[in-house]
């Protein structure tokens, strides 16, 4: 296994304790290396769960919406959490 199967790992475990429907923010270099990998896929995602306004965007495990931030490290990433997880 190489570092980014672990940071892989890392993010499914994570994603085991939230919402199947919240964002995760890629690092730039761990956002590439995983378009690299074939991780990702591009899939429709409308406005509000609807398919209003709806575009391709990449996702992860079809159902989360990635996006590459620079406000996170390189090889790091930050799960969203869903407004109803927020209380």
């Amino acid at each position: 296994m190489d570092t980014f199967d672990i940071l892989k790992a890392d993010l499914d475990r994570h994603l085991s304790t939230v919402d199947a429907n919240v964002g995760i923010a890629f690092g730039e270099e761990l956002f590439a290396e995983f378009k690299r990998r074939d991780w990702f896929t591009l899939e429709t995602f409308g406005l509000l769960g609807t398919s209003l306004f709806s575009i391709q965007v990449p996702a992860y495990e079809k159902t989360r919406f990635v996006f590459p931030s620079w406000d996170i490290g390189a090889l790091e990433f930050k799960v969203g959490q869903s407004p109803s997880s927020e209380k």
